[in-house]
């Protein structure tokens, strides 16, 4: 009796395995389970003090490697400094472009064409080439700009109609390469010698969990959702000094450099510390400058977005030595003006973020 028993078990069992196996076969269930843990297309992406970039291969199988990442905006164009050149993959659609920046503008010629980053090939992609170029002195050479920005910010900016064309990200979608208009960013925080720890990169249609420590803290983005990557912080504090405990408009921008904070917050800092100033020297004026023998005291920065806190240590604050005087400590803290925080390169480099929502983590 017991045999029989173990021998109908054993029957059973294999039954509804085959089932399993037979349903993965038919459903492709395997394959939809694997796609979560499939390696997404990365692009590398270099920080350049100034500016994070990437390299793009389009047109007559160019290499643009000055390619500036933009979460602010979100047309990808070309050309700022080889000019590009129409290749065998490249559509002539009879339309220009042309984008304003808070640092330059550009206009010139739209095309599709097949567009490569890293491992990231999207086809029938929107790309602009430059005809005409003004600003950008800070973040010279330029190549170009890949905009990251939200599906539909880019109304008006890609021919005569005043509608919206796909990102690059979107153009992923189209072609198969991701399953989602979902990606991650990690910018190599410098050293304090001012190299870059290692490469950063863009992860497409997913993200990087080895980059991470923890989840991700997914935050709700405030409207209108198809203008930028726009969100509030919950709380900030610069040590006891300098408060805001009411929710404030933010928005996060791989294209600027600064930690820009709200035009009430950053004078209390200016004034909390005798000696302090605002840098006002080259194009990197606008910036505080603390007295150097007071950095020790300098407290820390405490931002809470959601349940995602972040603080910025002190350590972090020295940026720059445009000049040679030892007396005072320069950083990247902006005015924001009254509209809120920014939250720039110098901030970016020091957490990961994805985008779909928006999202943060502390790195690994």
């Amino acid at each position: 009796m017991a045999l029989v028993c173990t021998v109908l078990v054993c029957l059973l069992a294999w039954v509804w395995l085959s089932s399993i196996v037979r349903k993965c076969q038919i459903y492709n269930i395997c394959d939809f389970y694997c796609q979560v843990e499939r390696a997404k297309p990365t692009g590398p992406v270099h920080n350049a003090f100034v500016k994070v970039v990437a390299s793009v291969n389009c047109g007559n199988d160019q290499v643009f490697d000055n390619v500036l990442v933009d979460t602010g905006s979100a047309v990808l164009w070309v050309g700022g400094e080889e000019a590009y050149v129409p290749g065998p993959h490249t559509e002539y659609i009879n339309e220009t472009f042309s984008v304003g920046y808070g640092a330059g503008g550009v206009n010139g010629t739209a095309f599709l064409d097949t567009v490569t980053i890293g491992e990231a090939k999207a086809r029938n992609a929107v790309i602009g080439s430059a005809a005409f170029l003004s600003g950008f002195s800070l973040v010279q050479p330029i190549d170009g700009i890949l905009g990251l920005g939200p599906s539909g910010s880019n109304a008006g900016q890609v021919g005569s109609n005043g509608s919206s064309t796909p990102t690059f990200v979107e153009s992923l979608v189209a072609s198969k390469a991701i399953s989602k208009p979902v990606f991650g960013i990690y910018i190599s925080p410098l050293t304090a010698e001012g190299v870059p720890e290692g490469t950063g990169d863009i992860t497409f249609g997913g993200v990087d969990h080895s980059r991470i420590k923890g989840d991700i803290t997914w935050v709700p983005q405030t409207g209108p959702a198809n203008f930028h990557w726009e969100f509030n912080t919950s709380t900030f504090s610069f040590g006891p000094k300098v408060k805001l405990s009411t929710s404030t408009f933010t928005r996060t921008d791989t294209g600027v450099l600064p930690i820009a904070i709200p035009f009430d917050q950053f004078f209390d800092m200016l004034h909390a510390y005798n000696g302090s100033t605002v840098f006002d020297q080259s194009a990197l004026s606008t910036f505080l400058t603390f007295p150097s023998n007071i950095t020790h005291l300098l407290p820390d920065m405490t931002f809470t977005i959601n349940q995602f806190t972040y603080i910025v240590p002190p350590s972090l604050y020295p940026a720059l030595n445009v000049t040679a005087d030892p007396s005072i400590t320069r950083t990247w803290i902006g005015s924001g003006g009254f509209g809120g925080f920014v939250l720039g390169q110098k901030w970016l480099e020091n957490v990961y973020t994805a985008y779909d929502k928006i999202g943060f983590a502390h790195l690994a």
